[in-house]
């Protein structure tokens, strides 16, 4: 009984592998007989555009589509994203075109070109200028607060008119200005680098919500940077949302009043008061590095305190342009009021 269920078990498995070896050789000859048609079809599926897909990937700039560089400074390109719908993020198939010749004044045209496996095609364009050095020094420009004449009137010649700043922002836009980080601006002043001509810095007092309100997007509108100096006492919730456009850093945390002399409690204050309270205006901020006196007074003990807390540079009430080689704790500015006019501002920046 034994030995019949083993000879039909061999049986059983004998079948199985004779069927296995039957349709590994039919699987083969079909194979080997397909119409040449069909192997082409197939061979060429996975790179056959997808004629469904007509949709173009989409291209973003790195960094700002205008690029404004002095003569003779390097040019490093900032390059672009690329997302497609169905091919995902191809941004290693962006073919750069054109050239930036730094040793040549000029305007010039750099192109970012993609195609997607469906031969869909996409391109954007940065215009790269190429302009003199600044030659009469950089404008650092001090603003206050602001107002619409529809609604109020400024209560002094700190309060500048909004239609008034729209003015001013649209200028500085069609005249190509360049808005140069506080990096730049440090390097610039210790001789490493040029700033291009029609560089300009905007900086705003105290971080008054007039300033967010009714300047921030006009800012936004016409793509100007600007700095906020906030006095973080009194509106450091501010930095819990930034902004475009807008850099936050310090006018102190609570050095903005009179002290017992008169003067600003700066000036009276301790070396590591005024530490304490720098320190804590920076860590509000996120971080901040660049600093405006409270009531544009300030002494060496002040200055000491911002060298020992990480400060690179500050800036005073005192009229004039920052120029290379200037002490970077004793920076002037160009005052900003509500009786500017148009054709002064212009002066003033050009």
């Amino acid at each position: 009984m034994k030995r019949r269920k083993k000879v039909n078990a061999e049986k059983v498995l004998f079948c199985l592998v004779l069927l296995i070896l039957v349709g590994v050789i039919v699987y083969i000859w079909l194979n080997n007989n397909k119409p040449q048609e069909e192997i082409v079809e197939e061979q060429t599926a996975s790179t056959k555009p997808n004629l469904e897909d007509k949709e173009a990937p989409e291209i973003t700039l790195n960094g700002n589509s205008n690029i404004v560089i002095a003569l003779g400074n390097s040019y490093t390109d900032s390059g672009a994203k690329a997302i497609d719908n169905i091919d995902g993020d191809i941004s290693s198939k962006i073919e750069i075109q054109g050239e930036v010749d730094t040793k040549t004044e000029g305007e010039y045209t750099v192109k970012y070109v993609v195609t997607d496996s469906s031969q869909n095609l996409a391109q954007v364009e940065r215009t790269v200028i190429v302009r003199k050095p600044l030659q009469n020094g950089l404008p650092v420009l001090m603003y206050h607060f602001f107002y619409d004449a529809n609604e109020r009137e400024g209560q002094d010649n700190n309060w500048l008119e909004i239609s008034k700043f729209e003015e001013q922002m649209k200028y500085l836009q069609e005249e190509n200005f360049y808005f140069p980080t506080w990096q730049e601006v440090e390097a610039y002043i210790d001789g490493k680098i040029d700033l291009p001509s029609k560089s300009v810095v905007l900086t705003v007092d105290d971080g008054d919500p007039s300033f967010f309100k009714l300047a921030v997007p006009i800012l936004q509108k016409y793509n100007a940077t600007a700095t906020s100096f906030v006095i973080t006492s009194w509106y450091g919730y501010v930095a819990n949302d930034k902004q475009a456009n807008v850099y936050y850093e310090s006018h102190s945390d609570c050095m903005h009043e009179a002290g017992t002399n008169g003067k600003g409690v700066m000036l009276s204050w301790s070396q590591e008061k005024i530490e304490n309270d720098l320190e804590t205006s920076s860590k509000t901020l996120g971080g901040a590095t660049i600093f405006c006196y409270p009531l544009g007074q300030y002494n060496q003990t002040g200055i000491n305190a911002l060298k020992n807390t990480g400060y690179k540079l500050a800036f005073t009430t005192k009229g004039g342009r920052v120029y290379e080689g200037a002490s970077k704790y004793e920076l002037p500015r160009v005052r900003i009021s509500k009786t500017t006019t148009l054709r002064e501002f212009k002066n003033m920046v050009n």
